[in-house]
């Protein structure tokens, strides 16, 4: 019979793994201090939502800190609790020196799923035939981009749609004559990216009574923009875009301190419409909180009794059951302490958390799942049931 983590190490309904990845994964969050800053995201982004304004933030830390996950898991929870807002996940690309904005507008807007940007366009178009809703050339300033949003968004054919928004997100080159005739080639003024956000968020909150949140992550790469002349044109589209009422942007930065945030959003006009307060740094944990981290993971995991009251709202409902294999109750020999430490042997995991600890690198979470992994799957390998001192230290000097 093949061997499975999940089989191995007695793993709940719902896991098989010891490494969360953040898009699968995104409904876990472990760790007080983690759940704490995203309470405080989260509870910036409900009290703006009450007047359908935009939270605008910059959310930064040392790279493996767990902003992607976070990211994710908001996205998770302005779902769960029913939020006047709609949060898009954005990656950003690599930008090279002269990279124009409108690769990264384009990224922005073709974030919505296709079908829900025609859904609402088709919606908005319906509301306003009907008189209920004000014709989009009468809340932006250009009939161009109007009459795109209203027309190509609202087209039946998906392509069609598809072909619109990379006429709204900057692409050149692209053939819309079928749509309407006198179009501009393209769009790459500043206000012209943000009369086309201000045209979309307007139908998201009349169709939906909802704001468009953009989720950035990995937007340290916003700094590989350095030619002054193309720099210029980024600072001008981030002002229109981030002053925006109706629309949220949260940008998440791998940077170890505030000055280390691309130059961007630095500037004074970026940081005064995003809010000085709102630049919020994700410290690293100490000792006591690592700790917690791992043994919190290692309890909703495995079956060794009661799932963490942080963890039991988001586990599978079958993986609450709080009795422990016979089987594992019979490795651990009914020792208490080493089925608390289990899957590591009790002295293998303060050694672990020594290790972790002292190594800047390795104390950071995706790190010490990682390290967690491949000792699990070392202890297997050997066909051993638990982790002792022996795997945690070859695992350890495999990663000098």
């Amino acid at each position: 019979m093949q061997k499975t983590l999940q089989d191995w190490f007695f793993m709940r309904d719902g896991f098989d793994t010891f490494r969360f990845l953040p898009d699968k994964h995104r409904k876990y969050l472990f760790g007080a201090r983690e759940r704490r800053q995203r309470d405080f995201l989260m509870g910036a982004i409900e009290e703006t939502s009450y007047s359908a304004d935009g939270q605008k933030s910059v959310v930064f830390g040392d790279y493996g800190r767990g902003k992607t996950h976070l990211c994710h898991n908001l996205e998770f929870s302005v779902g769960v609790d029913g939020l006047r807002v709609l949060p898009v996940y954005v990656k950003c690309s690599a930008f090279k020196s002269r990279e124009p904005f409108s690769t990264f507008f384009q990224q922005l807007i073709r974030s919505h799923p296709v079908r829900e940007i025609q859904r609402v366009a088709m919606a908005y178009a319906t509301k306003v035939g009907a008189g209920q809703a004000t014709p989009l050339n009468q809340v932006i300033r250009s009939d161009s981009i109007a009459t795109v949003l209203t027309t190509g968004l609202a087209a039946p054919n998906l392509d069609a749609v598809s072909t619109s928004l990379r006429w709204l997100g900057g692409e050149q080159k692209i053939q819309m004559s079928l749509i309407s005739s006198g179009l501009p080639p393209h769009l790459a003024d500043s206000q012209d990216f943000g009369e086309v956000m201000r045209g979309l968020a307007h139908m998201f909150l009349e169709i939906d009574g909802k704001t468009p949140l953009y989720l950035v992550d990995e937007a340290e790469r916003l700094e590989g923009v350095t030619n002054p002349d193309v720099y210029v044109t980024w600072l001008a589209s981030l002002r229109e875009i981030t002053e925006i009422v109706n629309v949220g942007i949260i940008f998440f930065i791998g940077a170890n301190t505030r000055n280390n945030l691309p130059a961007l959003l630095l500037h004074d006009e970026i940081q005064r419409r995003i809010g000085f307060s709102n630049y919020i740094e994700l410290m690293n944990g100490g000792r006591d909180e690592l700790r917690a981290f791992v043994d919190e993971v290692l309890a909703t995991s495995i079956r060794k009794g009661e799932v963490p009251e942080s963890q039991r709202e988001v586990v599978e409902p079958g993986a609450l059951a709080t009795d422990v294999p016979d089987e594992l109750r019979a490795i651990v020999g009914d020792d208490p302490a080493r089925l608390a430490a289990f899957p590591f042997e009790p002295d293998a995991l303060v050694e672990f958390m020594e290790q972790v600890t002292a190594d800047s690198n390795a104390s950071k979470p995706s790190e010490m799942l990682m390290r967690l992994q491949r000792a699990a799957q070392r202890a297997m390998k050997q066909d051993q049931r638990t982790i002792d001192m022996a795997i945690v230290d070859a695992i350890a000097s495999e990663a000098l």
